[in-house]
């Protein structure tokens, strides 16, 4: 349909496409991939702005909708003026987001949130990713040979490269805090290359942007407390983890100590 190269997975029938960011059959659900919570979390963006910015062809990649205006907006059917002016700022909003939530938005088949979160750590920059091999792809946690090989097909397809140059060119501005290589260089944080799982009920900060500021600095975030995690950072009525940790002779940081650690 779009013209990009298809690719066929060992054990799978079907052949399939690697456009990602470009293929007219897959735009919908890509855009409402992009645009959702855990990715690059645009507040007000829902699936039926999606589908009629779509539908509408006023939207063909990411890209484009960082260059959507009120004018265009109030067009769109149950849209005024300051429901436009809302989402308008949280796309700029959205421009200040982290690596690995960037490529998570992305889309790249099978790259989910741990994966992603895993490549942007071990890479620490984009241009280090994108130049990465197959050999080297597999080293990374949690990627084998098939994901390693859609991490490649994606990046070898010259409309994503082009897509995501205009998301990080000064006209749209993506951008995400130094590479965690360089932040960890400096032997002041704590975080890098640990295993940390957060428990109970965080006020100071939402769960996900604690996991955000965590994994900027290196961390891998799981969801379960195991022999191979490193520390336990515990909100108000942490529970059953906290328990394990306290078994497994994990050590276990406050709220309030993380906050203070991560310069909040």
């Amino acid at each position: 349909v779009c013209g990009s190269d298809v690719e066929r997975v060992e054990g799978e029938a079907v052949l399939r496409c690697t456009a990602g960011l470009i293929c007219a059959a897959q735009r919908k659900e890509a855009l409402k991939h992009f645009v959702s919570r855990r990715a690059m979390d645009i507040d007000g963006m829902g699936d039926k702005i999606i589908d009629q910015l779509v539908e509408r062809k006023l939207v063909k990649t990411p890209a484009d909708l960082f260059q959507l205006t009120k004018e265009i907006l109030t067009r769109l059917e149950r849209m005024g003026p300051k429901s436009a002016q809302n989402l308008l700022d949280a796309l700029e909003k959205a421009k200040q987001t982290t690596f690995a939530r960037f490529l998570y938005a992305l889309g790249i088949r099978e790259v989910g949130e741990a994966t992603a979160a895993n490549l942007a750590a071990n890479y620490g920059t984009l241009d280090a990713l994108i130049a990465a091999d197959i050999n080297s792809l597999i080293g990374v946690q949690d990627v084998g040979e098939i994901v390693a090989t859609h991490v490649r097909n994606f990046f070898e397809e010259s409309h994503n490269i082009e897509v995501i140059k205009e998301l990080l060119s000064p006209a749209i501005g993506i951008h995400w805090p130094t590479p965690v290589a360089a932040s960890a260089a400096d032997g002041d944080n704590p975080f890098a290359g640990k295993t940390i799982v957060l428990t109970g009920v965080l006020s100071t900060l939402s769960r996900d942007k604690a996991k955000d500021r965590l994994v900027a600095l290196g961390a891998r975030v799981s969801g379960r407390v195991s022999a191979k995690t490193d520390l336990l950072i515990t909100g108000k009525a942490a529970g059953s983890k906290l328990s394990k940790a306290q078994q497994l002779n994990i050590p276990i940081m406050d709220e309030a100590e993380m906050i203070r650690l991560l310069g909040e």
